[in-house]
């Protein structure tokens, strides 16, 4: 039975489609948009605390009017409102310039005394049972709406069965806050303006190596040129950015530099080989016509230059690796590495004489890189020592790996040289080998840490000297290289 598979695509989320139009919004709009949101919370709190105390302040100034006019009530033509008189009129009370309206209540439904006025004052339960507390000038403030007019309303209690409600306008009040809150809003816009303006600048300024970077990088991609720079002088986390692409650039140009180079020498070193082995290889269509003396040596040199080409491929192959970090690293014995290799060098130069010394010493390593290594360093040395010579090879417990040679030494004008891919001196020349040895060995340390040299000991011969750094140092006395011949 087949199955159906639903191809249809994923419709985007309203929730995804607002975050994918943000990562497109370029960094500098996102910049300008922060930086004003940032002046709006911080505006938007500054303005709202001062109008809130503004309002608070104005608002009390009514209620110490309104406690004032409440007092002036009591003491009204020597009469006393809280005597209980059921004739007592109070007549309108002038607080400032505007005139507070005040009515006597008490703490039943029936009861209103209002003044010489046209409007009368809400009552609610709360001022009844205000009226009816025995202790007197306990006061209650709240908002009322009466005619239309926005008032604050004081009732305080006599004590005998009465309260006393005076109430004035805040219409003057709001007002003036009305007022104050737009002048705040006028200053909060002015002030998101000059903010966005001057975010909008700053952020052209901060992102000015960011665009320099992305042009470069452009460019780069465009013209496949590495030479190209920045050049950034500044010191901030852009400057930083900037060095480090710079130092990228750099990095990348020796990389493709080392490359061209290496393909350019193995290409050079790959014809001689090759038109060699061409000439032995047409050499066979007549093979059946040569003595077989003749035809032993065509087959001989033919093997010979194969495993010649055999071993110059897998030397550039090995080279091709560059410095790249290893990621098979182990624990490896170093001297066990060396053991091996100078058995596999007393077979391979049979009527030479190597003498081992070594010393037990772990290193951090790949082991087939760091054997291939050691072999190539007895292999040189091995290439130039004297018929029937000695190589001395020593371990020592600091991760140094000597090996002398007793033959004629490196010429001091190749001494600098010896490091480098297909570098020869003019002695090597006559002898097998393709000159990337020494070089496979340089990059092996350099990429375990380590570090190589080779220099001419002073009673003849040469002495090149591996060191890796070791993860365990054994106590001296038991550290000694014991020659083994």
């Amino acid at each position: 039975m087949t199955e159906l598979i639903d191809v249809t695509p994923e419709v985007p989320t309203p929730r995804a489609r607002r975050r994918r139009r943000l990562r497109d919004t370029s960094l500098r709009l996102r910049l300008i948009i922060a930086a004003a949101l940032a002046v709006v919370i911080a505006l938007g709190a500054v303005l709202s605390v001062g109008l809130y105390e503004v309002k608070h302040e104005l608002r009390h100034n009514v209620e110490n009017e309104l406690r004032s006019a409440a007092n002036a009530q009591t003491v009204v033509g020597q009469q006393n409102p809280f005597d209980g008189s059921q004739s007592f009129r109070l007549p309108p009370q002038s607080a400032g310039q505007v005139t507070a309206l005040v009515q006597l209540i008490d703490n039943t439904v029936q009861k209103v005394v209002p003044p010489q006025q046209d409007l009368t004052l809400p009552v609610t339960p709360a001022d009844r049972a205000l009226a009816a507390l025995t202790t007197s000038g306990v006061e209650r403030l709240r908002d009322v709406t009466v005619d239309g007019m926005h008032m604050r309303l004081l009732t305080v209690s006599g004590g005998n069965n009465l309260a006393l409600q005076v109430a004035l306008p805040l219409t003057a009040v709001d007002r003036e806050v009305h007022h104050l809150a737009l002048a705040f809003l006028l200053f909060g816009l002015i002030g998101l303006v000059v903010a966005a303006l001057l975010a909008w600048l700053a952020a052209g300024a901060a992102l000015r190596p960011v665009r320099r970077l992305t042009s470069a990088a452009e460019e780069i991609a465009a013209t496949r040129d590495l030479t190209t720079r920045i050049a950034e002088t500044r010191r901030d986390e852009l400057g930083r950015l900037a060095g480090a692409f710079d130092s990228m650039l750099a990095a990348l140009q020796s990389s493709v530099g080392a490359q061209r180079q290496l393909i350019a020498d193995a290409s050079h070193e790959l014809r001689t080989p090759l038109a060699s082995l061409r000439t032995n290889v047409e050499v066979l269509h007549d093979i059946d016509r040569l003595p077989p003396s003749m035809r032993d040596d065509v087959i001989a040199g033919i093997m010979t230059q194969l495993e010649e080409l055999t071993a110059l491929v897998a030397d550039v192959v090995e080279l091709a690796r560059g410095d790249q970090p290893d990621v098979h690293l182990e624990d490896v014995s170093y001297e066990r590495i060396v053991e091996h290799a100078v058995a596999r060098a007393k077979r391979h130069w049979p009527e030479l004489r190597f003498v081992l010394g070594s010393s037990p010493v772990m290193v951090r390593a790949v082991p087939a890189r760091l054997d291939r290594a050691v072999n190539n360093l007895l292999d040189n040395a091995g290439k130039f020592s004297q018929p029937a010579g000695q190589v001395d090879v020593a371990l020592f417990p600091d991760g140094r790996l000597t090996v002398r040679d007793h033959g004629p030494g490196v010429p001091l004008d190749a001494l600098p040289h010896v490091f480098e891919r297909f570098y020869r001196s003019d002695e090597a020349r006559a002898l097998p080998g393709s000159g990337l040895g020494l070089a496979i060995v340089a990059q092996v340390a350099e990429s375990h840490g380590g570090r190589v040299s080779l220099s001419n000991a002073d009673d003849g011969g040469a002495v090149a000297e591996l060191w890796l750094p070791p993860l365990a140092t054994v106590p001296v006395e038991q550290g000694i290289p014991v020659p083994v011949g």
